[in-house]
């Protein structure tokens, strides 16, 4: 990165295969995507615990799989890390295919195909936006990816729970979803001007505040329960 880091600087050590892997995996970033698997649940009195791992661990994935390509030198390689682009390229696919290998167990497990075609579209979509092809590295395309993640949580737990669908918490989620992507991926594109310093720490802010949301919402399933 050409700019000041502020906070982050702390979870960015390229320099090392074990350095880079650990900056890869973006840490503040996908642990906000992970919330937002979670923040899915919110309309549910009950969820399945099961479906909820298998969710975190696709998001995890797949994200980590985008992040990879990210680093490629087609897509200006902005981490700067000492793997080459076919290894990042290789890892990458090697993710994506484990999660595709989640979302045919969940296909059978939910005795449906909306796990496959959910994770089908967010490899398309992690290839898309990681390798900046035909300019879909913005930040709308990027918003609307992450207001898939909280609708497609909701979707599996409904699945499981062989519930119907409400249209009007899929819309809320999706509005959630894509709100909070956006203000993000905008905060972080100014973290590329002048005001950087300022960006930086709104940045962490914003994070800080899916993070409470979502553990919130855990504590209190587990005190329900």
């Amino acid at each position: 990165m050409n700019r000041q880091l502020e906070w982050y600087r702390y979870l960015v050590y390229n320099k090392s295969v074990p350095g880079g892997l650990f900056t890869l995996i973006h840490m503040p970033f996908m642990l906000a995507f992970l919330s937002l698997v979670i923040v899915g649940t919110v309309a549910l009195q009950v969820i399945d615990y099961a479906v909820l791992v298998l969710s975190l661990a696709v998001v995890f994935l797949l994200l980590y799989g985008e992040h990879m390509l990210d680093d490629t030198t087609l897509a200006g390689k902005p981490w700067r890390t000492v793997f080459g682009d076919a290894t990042l390229v290789s890892a990458g696919v090697c993710l994506f295919i484990l999660a595709s290998l989640i979302g045919i167990y969940a296909n059978r497990l939910l005795e449906s195909p909306f796990p496959g075609v959910a994770v089908g579209t967010g490899i398309l979509f992690c290839v898309l936006y990681g390798l900046e092809l035909w300019s879909f590295h913005t930040v709308e395309f990027g918003a609307l990816g992450m207001a898939a993640i909280p609708v497609s949580s909701y979707l599996a737990q409904v699945l499981a729970a062989g519930l119907d669908v409400n249209p009007v918490i899929i819309a809320g989620l999706g509005i959630f979803g894509f709100g909070y992507g956006y203000v993000m991926l905008a905060l972080y594109e100014h973290t590329k001007t002048q005001e950087y310093k300022i960006a930086w720490r709104l940045l962490g802010l914003h994070f800080l505040l899916i993070y409470a949301l979502a553990g919130a919402l855990s504590s209190g399933r587990v005190w329900m329960r």
